[in-house]
């Protein structure tokens, strides 16, 4: 194995983006993940959050590769405690991840389940 594709594939094996991400390139999502993403933007708009990121990102990388960043990132994202807020959990990207699990690496579902975890605990120990 030549130098150059050694160093690129141990480069792969450590970065914390999907390949496809990394190398340029869009993944395609399915029809039914669009959809559900289109339904998600719109819901949060008639409730009056215009999810900007999610929009300029989606526009930027696809929506696979967009919602994989997006989960994975450390912070805790302002359009899911958003969307919490605005009772429209079911409608985060996070559940997305879920829905669609297939479509999105097993780190982004691990960060997905763990968010909504989170929010479901909270929910437990504030009743």
């Amino acid at each position: 194995m030549s130098r150059l594709k050694s160093d690129l594939l141990w480069i792969a094996s450590r970065s914390p983006l999907p390949y496809a991400a990394r190398m340029g390139t869009k993944r395609t999502a399915s029809p039914a993940l669009e959809a559900f993403i289109d339904k998600s933007i719109e819901q949060a708009k008639e409730r009056g959050h215009n999810p900007a990121i999610l929009v300029g990102m989606r526009r930027q990388y696809g929506t696979v590769d967009a919602i994989e960043r997006l989960v994975q990132s450390g912070d805790l994202q302002s359009g899911f405690k958003r969307l919490n807020q605005l009772d429209l959990l079911d409608w985060t990207i996070e559940s997305a991840v879920t829905k669609f699990p297939t479509e999105f690496s097993r780190n982004a579902r691990q960060c997905a389940e763990w968010r909504l975890q989170q929010v479901q605990r909270n929910r437990k120990s504030s009743e």
